[in-house]
Parts: C-alpha cells; sequence; structure tokens
C-alpha cells in the first residue's frame, strides 16, 4: 500500500480501488522510501543461488496467491462496529465513519512511515498502531477494546479474499509432486486469526509452514524472516525457491539470502531493471513448468 492511503480511503468508501495488502484498513503497510530502497539494493544480488535441484517453495500472500476485492458493504459493516465499540466506551464524541477512519489511518500512516523512513525492518503491532493512533485524536482506550477493534477490522480484510480454484490446484500438484511449501508474508494482522483464514481457505494443509511478519517481529526483505521460513521447511537457500509480486521484497530479498526468485505478475505488475527475477510467470498455474525449468521435479 502507498502513502497516497487517504485517497484509497475516499476510494474504498465511494466504490473505488482496493487497498494494496493483507493489512486491514487500520493496519497497513506504506511503501518503502527510495531512499531506502536504493539502500537495499546496494546488497540485493549479492548471494546468488547456486544451481541445485528445487525442493521447497516458498509464497508470498497478498498479490502472488490472492487478491483482494473489498466491497463497501464489508467495510461498512466492519468499521460500524468499530465505531460503535468505540463510542461506548469513550464518554465523548466520536467522529462520524469516514472522518474517524481517515483520522485514525492517517495517523496510522505517519507511524509506519516513520518506521520506514528510518530504515527499521521490524514490524509494527496492529494492536500498537491502532492504540497508539487513537490516542492521537484523543481515545485512550483500554486493551481489551483493542483486541476488539482488531479483530473487527480483520474480518473486513478475510471476508473480501476468496482463493481462486486454480491456486489450490496448483498447489495441490506441487505437493504431490513432492514439494515442501511454505508462506512467508508482511502484514500486522494477528497471525493466528491469519492462520484460521487459511484452514477455511483450504491452504493449510498444503503448506508446511506458514511465517508472518507480525509474529516474527521483522518484514521482509530482512534476512531474518526468510532463515525462520527455510528453517521450518526445513530446506536450504539453494534448494529453495520464493515466489511473490514485489521484486524488491520478495525477490530480491530471496535471492539475498541464497534462494531464487520468482516474480509473479497475476495480480499486480512490476517491472524495475535494476533487479533481475530467476523466472517470471504471468499466473501462478505456470509455476510448475517454472519450476522444472530452475531445476525442479521433472
Amino acid at each position: 500500500m502507498g502513502v497516497e492511503v487517504r485517497e484509497d480511503l475516499h476510494d474504498l468508501f465511494r466504490g473505488g480501488r482496493d487497498l494494496d495488502g493483507p493489512f486491514g484498513l487500520f493496519g497497513h503497510r506504506s511503501s518503502l522510501p527510495a531512499l531506502v530502497r536504493d539502500v537495499g539494493r546496494v546488497a540485493s544480488g549479492l548471494v546468488r543461488a547456486a544451481a541445485a535441484p528445487v525442493r521447497a517453495v516458498l509464497f508470498d500472500f497478498g498479490h502472488t496467491l490472492v487478491d483482494f476485492q473489498r466491497t463497501q458493504e464489508a467495510l461498512h459493516a466492519a468499521y460500524q462496529q468499530i465505531r460503535d465499540r468505540i463510542e461506548a466506551v469513550a464518554f465523548m464524541e466520536v467522529p462520524e465513519l469516514l472522518d474517524l477512519v481517515e483520522r485514525v489511518a492517517g495517523g496510522v500512516d505517519r507511524l509506519v512511515e516513520q518506521s520506514y523512513r528510518e530504515g527499521r525492518l521490524e514490524e509494527i503491532d496492529q494492536a500498537v498502531l491502532l492504540k497508539e493512533a487513537l490516542a492521537g485524536i484523543g481515545f485512550d482506550l483500554p486493551d481489551d477494546v483493542i483486541d476488539h477493534i482488531v479483530i473487527l477490522d480483520h474480518s473486513a480484510y478475510s471476508n473480501s479474499i476468496t482463493v481462486e480454484p486454480e491456486v489450490l490446484s496448483t498447489l495441490q500438484t506441487l505437493k504431490s509432486e513432492g514439494y515442501r511449501m511454505g508462506l512467508v508474508s508482511n502484514l500486522t494482522l494477528r497471525a493466528d486469526l491469519m492462520r484460521a483464514d487459511l484452514q477455511r481457505w483450504g491452504l493449510m494443509d498444503l503448506l508446511d509452514a506458514t511465517v508472518f511478519s507480525s509474529e516474527v517481529g521483522v518484514r521482509k526483505p530482512d534476512p531474518r524472516i526468510f532463515r525462520e521460513a527455510l528453517r521450518r521447511v526445513g530446506t536450504e537457500p539453494a534448494e529453495t525457491v520464493f515466489v511473490g509480486d514485489r521484486l524488491y521484497d520478495d525477490v530480491s530479498g530471496a535471492q539475498a539470502v541464497g534462494m531464487r526468485g520468482v516474480l509473479t505478475r497475476q495480480f499486480r505488475q512490476e517491472d524495475d531493471p535494476k533487479f533481475s527475477p530467476d523466472a517470471v510467470i504471468e499466473h501462478v498455474k505456470e509455476l510448475p513448468g517454472a519450476l522444472r525449468g530452475l531445476g525442479g521435479v521433472r
């Protein structure tokens, strides 16, 4: 999600485009500032994987395995409940719905952008973001209320997702061919709620590991989140491929720890000559063939 979040909020509540990424309406991520991206590029590609048989595939989540189709109705329902919850305990006037969302999202924006501006890759907990943003507009709410707001925010996000049958069938094919598979996602949302969603969508049983920045404390492209995923799937970097839609976070980040990086363009398109994916696919169904080309199962 870019820094244009305030325009996105108007679009969302007036039938416009979706926010970019699985971060909830309040718990989103801003794009990395250009300075931080450029610093990261200096290190990218220095540790490239030697040719080795591919034994495992790690996936990004948002705009890699799923797209987002939020509706005004779902958002209105969730955030009206959030407003009502705040009003019940605040004992003061609460802004109208759109104004409340704009003001809280603006506070979250500032906190997240400050983190990126300082070059930090530590993930910021969604509850902390919400608590600080609400306090910034005069609502110092107890933790149990914040926890409830987090759950409501999550429901608006998770109810907007449908996993395409071709995604499930492709992962089933890869599993039958013997690949180990894992998920590595940057998001501030709670990991336990995400795993429950993955189970509901039919993905959890296909994955050998799920790694979320909200749980491990750092976000891609920090090498630590990739290494934790490798530890959980039980493979070496040279025998692991990472699939994602972002050249910096996903492809270059994975390559920097010795994996091969595959760029997927199914849900969003990103091009930059400074980066060199090991393969590019237009749809997830092309992945088995791409893996064979990289030395996978034949």
